[in-house]
Formats: C-alpha cells, sequence, structure tokens
C-alpha cells in the first residue's frame, strides 16, 4: 500500500502553505506529495511545482498535468527537466484535456515514445516530428529529449476516462489508471506494474481503502488543505494501510 498527499490545488494555494504541507506529509510518513495544474483555468506550471516540492521533502513528488493541451514534445521535455531536478523522484497522473480521443492517443504514443530516451520521428494525423517547416532550413530526421529523465520508466497514471481507448492503450504503453474515489470502490488486480491509484476526499477511513483493495496494491492520494489535516491523516492511515494485521491499539492515535 502506498499512501500521498493531494493533489494540492495550485491555483487556490500559496507557496508558504504548499512547503507546510510538504514539509508535514513528509514528517508523517506519506510516500508522495502531489501537486495539481488546470490549464482550462489558467493555472498551469504543475512541474515546475513538483520540482520545487522536491527541493523541500526527502519523498517522491507528483505532478497532475493536462495531456492535450500543448505540443507532448514539450511535455515530455518540462518531465524530463522536472525528473532531473528532484533527482529522480517524479510521479505523473495524466489527465485528458482534449475532447478528440484520437488527439490523446497520439500525444499518449509521442509522450511514451520521448520519455524513453530514444530519437523519435513520428507521423500521425495531429502531429509531425521533427517538424520540417521551410522556414526552419535543414533539421535532423529525429529528435530526441535533451535531458533524458533520470529514471529509466517514469511512474505515470492516466485519470480514467469515458472512452474506454484511451484506458486500453494506457495499459498498453505501461501507464497505470487512475480513479476518483466512491463509495463501493474495488481495485482489482492490477494488469501492469504500477498500482491502481484513487483520489481520496478528506478524512477518508482506512478501513474503507483496505476494503476497496482487498488483497491487491494500491495508491492512495488522500486530500488535506491543512498541515494539522496531513498530521492526522498520517496517524489513521499509515499504519494501518502499511501494517493491517497489526492490532488497532498499536495504530491508536496517541
Amino acid at each position: 500500500m502506498r499512501l500521498g498527499l493531494g493533489p494540492i490545488d495550485l491555483a487556490t494555494t500559496s507557496r508558504q502553505n504548499l512547503r507546510a504541507l510538504a514539509e508535514q506529509a513528509a514528517a508523517s510518513s506519506f510516500d508522495a506529495v502531489w501537486v495539481a495544474e488546470s490549464r482550462a483555468d489558467r493555472t498551469g506550471g504543475a512541474l515546475a511545482a513538483a520540482a520545487m516540492v522536491g527541493q523541500w521533502t526527502p519523498i517522491r513528488v507528483g505532478a497532475v498535468v493536462d495531456l492535450g493541451a500543448y505540443h507532448p514534445l514539450h511535455l515530455a521535455e518540462d518531465i524530463a527537466v522536472a525528473d532531473v531536478t528532484c533527482a529522480g523522484r517524479l510521479e505523473l497522473l495524466l489527465r485528458p484535456a482534449h475532447d478528440d480521443p484520437e488527439v490523446i492517443k497520439e500525444h499518449l504514443h509521442v509522450l511514451t515514445a520521448a520519455l524513453s530516451g530514444a530519437h523519435i520521428q513520428w507521423e500521425g494525423l495531429h502531429l509531425r516530428i521533427p517538424g520540417r517547416l521551410a522556414e526552419n532550413g535543414a533539421v535532423p530526421q529525429k529528435l530526441a529529449v535533451n535531458p533524458p529523465p533520470v529514471q529509466p520508466v517514469i511512474p505515470a497514471w492516466l485519470m480514467e476516462a469515458t472512452a474506454d481507448e484511451w484506458t486500453a492503450l494506457a495499459e498498453r504503453l505501461g501507464f497505470g489508471v487512475a480513479w476518483p474515489w466512491r463509495r463501493g470502490l474495488q481495485l482489482g488486480p492490477g494488469r501492469g506494474r504500477l498500482p491502481r491509484l484513487v483520489l481520496c476526499p478528506k478524512f477518508v477511513e482506512a478501513a474503507d481503502l483496505l476494503a476497496a483493495a482487498e488483497e491487491n496494491a494500491g495508491y492512495f492520494v488522500v486530500d488535506a488543505s491543512t498541515p494539522d489535516e496531513v498530521r492526522t491523516a498520517g496517524r489513521t492511515l499509515v499504519g494501518p494501510l502499511r501494517m493491517p494485521d497489526f492490532p488497532d491499539w498499536v495504530h491508536a492515535e496517541r
């Protein structure tokens, strides 16, 4: 079982509060701190914020980014720089931000190839890489992200979508799938190397999360707005999730 804090909304959180939440998450034994952008609301910068959080805390950092909102090669470059900056501790949640499933699928393909470290060439319905525009003069036949990410494979999930083909493609390409929390949720066995990721509300109960996971791996990212809420979540969730077979008195809040 893994436990993350967030995603912290960058549109409504000050730098001081973000740092306080991140530092309390590390002190409370969370595995990661997550931040979220929303380009539809004119708030970007999740990868830059994740890199900054990585300088404050020794734990992993996650970024919720909008897929399809800008060129996937530029996104891959931003991801690589963030991973380098936080010493290979970056995680990603990709949130489809385009109505056309074909655009999302093409962006997923290009992003996967670019983050692999390979020199790539792409001829698709919506993208051509390299662009080979006449006004640019001579250009190479293939391009690679430089610098590459530190991690050979960055853990990344795709937010559950109404289009089933997005989810199927994501799993074929090695992405995990993320779900919003709901009563009665059952994670089931994962079909890839990554556990199911679930975005949970404040004050969710450990027993509910354990029931959702059953015998399967799970990654629960829990919302909190203040350092006190983070501390409380750490006390009530970390022990029961990681050591569910221990007696209740071991996990009791003191």
